[in-house]
């Protein structure tokens, strides 16, 4: 069933696409650190103020993924963008190492060591648009 995006169904959704990806698995053997992605305003998708998830990812796993405040997000890489920015780049329509190198989504960590982790972050992104997704802005089926 599809869920809002930055919901915590989407959230759970998301954790079980990721703990069921084989190429996650493989990419995210040597990563072993939370990562959270930020929409700075939740009101395109019913929620109030910013939203974060943030992912405890470890060995190619995904141990938790949570809805919180950003303010309350301890991990150190963070990626935040507003609601067209995270659909574009959920429907596959925008590169995301595109959307850091052009500032569309600002990214928050050491971004060398996260191009350590390169292969890995573009697996999450496919997990990502693997999840059923429902936007409020979408026309009903």
């Amino acid at each position: 069933m599809a869920s809002p995006p930055f919901t915590q169904g989407w959230a759970d959704a998301f954790r079980d696409a990721v703990n069921s990806d084989v190429s996650y698995r493989q990419a995210g053997l040597q990563w072993q650190s939370p990562v959270a992605f930020v929409l700075d305003d939740g009101a395109p998708v019913g929620l109030i103020g910013p939203v974060a998830l943030e992912l405890n990812l470890d060995r190619g796993l995904c141990n938790t993924a949570r809805i919180m405040s950003p303010d309350a997000c301890t991990a150190p890489f963070v990626f935040r963008a507003d609601y067209p920015t995270w659909r574009e780049i959920m429907d596959g329509t925008l590169d995301p190492v595109a959307a850091v190198m052009n500032g569309k989504v600002r990214l928050t960590g050491n971004m060398v060591a996260l191009m350590m982790h390169a292969r890995a972050v573009t697996a999450l992104v496919r997990c990502a648009q693997q999840v059923p997704t429902s936007h409020p802005d979408q026309p009903a089926a």
